[in-house]
């Protein structure tokens, strides 16, 4: 895969926080962008951001809670295309996302770059708001 954060400008926009891992939600230490098949999407503090390096328990990492542009893991399925302005949507269970709307999912941002089906990953916006479930599609 190729580096995660990615900008087309020198001055691009990445916001992150440092945080203490624990176990949460049966995922136990943070797996980073590297590590093939394994998504680096997490909810950390009411945040949805991308880790890129792995952490243990008790250890310190970083989320990035925003990315002006940032390759992310996607669903696979026959209705997970993606088109540039796209809501993109993060599903909690399989820590992918979709740009399908679904009660349970969390808005993470927009797709800024076309991806087919079966593409493994989707270039996006990463937006940084405090992650909520949206009750009703806009």
């Amino acid at each position: 895969m190729p580096n995660a954060l990615r900008t087309e400008t020198p001055d691009a926009d990445w916001r992150s926080f440092k945080f203490t891992v624990e176990d949460s939600a049966g995922v136990i230490g943070i797996k980073d962008a590297r590590r093939t098949g394994v998504s680096y999407l997490y909810l950390i503090n009411d945040t949805v951001g991308a880790v890129l390096e792995s952490a243990d328990i008790d250890e310190e990492a970083v989320l990035f809670y925003h990315a002006e542009k940032i390759d992310v893991p996607k669903m696979t399925e026959s209705t997970d295309i993606f088109l540039p302005g796209m809501r993109v949507y993060w599903d909690p269970t399989t820590r992918l996302v979709t740009p399908d709307y679904n009660s349970g999912y969390f808005w993470i941002g927009i797709a800024t770059e076309p991806a087919d089906a079966d593409e493994l990953y989707v270039e996006i916006d990463l937006k940084g708001d405090h992650a909520e479930i949206e009750t009703v599609l806009p």
